[in-house]
């Protein structure tokens, strides 16, 4: 991405400069579509689960909040699902 600089004027108030972002290589573009595509089939996967169907519709909210705590210790502290 090209570097600019926000005008003089700006709602803000201050000048800002922002110098040139590097361009992802090939190989980090191609790592970022890997992870893209593994993100979507994780989703696919999680909202497509057949746990979903035996939960009612009103309590589905509730069944996703327990299901992110499910992992919680006693002394409060979550812990990453792995």
């Amino acid at each position: 991405m090209e570097a600019w600089q926000r005008p003089e004027g700006y709602w803000l108030g201050t000048a800002r400069s922002f110098a040139d972002s590097p361009i992802w290589s090939e190989q980090e573009q191609k790592e970022v579509a890997v992870l893209r595509k593994c993100a979507r089939e994780l989703v696919g996967a999680i909202v497509t689960h057949a746990f979903w169907s035996e939960v009612d519709g009103p309590e589905r909210p509730d069944a996703r909040s327990k299901l992110k705590h499910a992992l919680g210790t006693e002394d409060g502290e979550g812990q990453e699902a792995t």
